[in-house]
């Protein structure tokens, strides 16, 4: 089991990084809900808060789908979450190493990360991306898909050595209950060790 002390902040709280538990999904699926809230609103792409809030976050099937993946598909998929001292979520990272199997290449992803807006830009995103690029590897390329005007997320990446390319984006995955289509981008971290 991933369990690590993160650093405290100055409020005094501490924070660790864990494996997520199928108990823990409906917590995960409500970050990326108001992540999505604050980040995807986009007036020039007519993306509005309706449009985010007609997806149904926390559908019950949806969601024991995800508890579902989490046990019978520990060795592909990992979910790692970062607690506070009173184990609360405040952030996951999602990656897979049997990845987007759409593309023939690249068979590790980092599906979604996401932190609690007021935890961004104190370090914890770093220390949760670590952890999961540790666990993908570097025997192999890894690839993620982004919102195109999620500037923040693209600089984030970019820091640990993703590129933006012009592969095509793999599905509807960021299409709206109002057939409305969130753009985004592949970017890839090129593989730097030996399989």
């Amino acid at each position: 089991m991933v369990m690590d002390a993160l650093n405290k902040t100055q409020e005094g709280s501490s924070f660790h990084i864990e494996n997520a538990k199928p108990e823990d999904v409906e917590a995960i699926r409500t970050i990326a809900k108001d992540a999505w809230f604050d980040i995807y609103p986009n007036e020039t792409y007519g993306i509005t808060r309706e449009d985010i809030e007609a997806i149904d976050w926390l559908e019950p099937a949806g969601l024991e789908r995800r508890r579902k993946e989490m046990t019978e598909k520990e060795d592909t998929i990992k979910v790692l979450v970062v607690k506070d001292d009173k184990d609360k979520i405040l952030g996951f990272c999602k990656v897979s190493k049997d990845g987007d199997k759409r593309d023939e290449l690249i068979q590790r992803e980092i599906d979604a990360m996401y932190l609690v807006k007021e935890l961004q830009g104190k370090g914890l995103g770093k220390k949760l991306m670590q952890k999961a690029l540790e666990w993908l590897g570097t025997d192999e390329d890894i690839r993620l898909e982004v919102v195109s005007y999620n500037t923040n997320a693209i600089d984030f990446y970019k820091r640990f050595g993703f590129q933006e390319t012009n592969n095509p984006v793999s599905d509807k995955r960021t299409q709206l209950p109002s057939k409305k289509e969130i753009p985004r981008i592949v970017m890839v971290r090129e593989k730097t060790g030996q399989k």
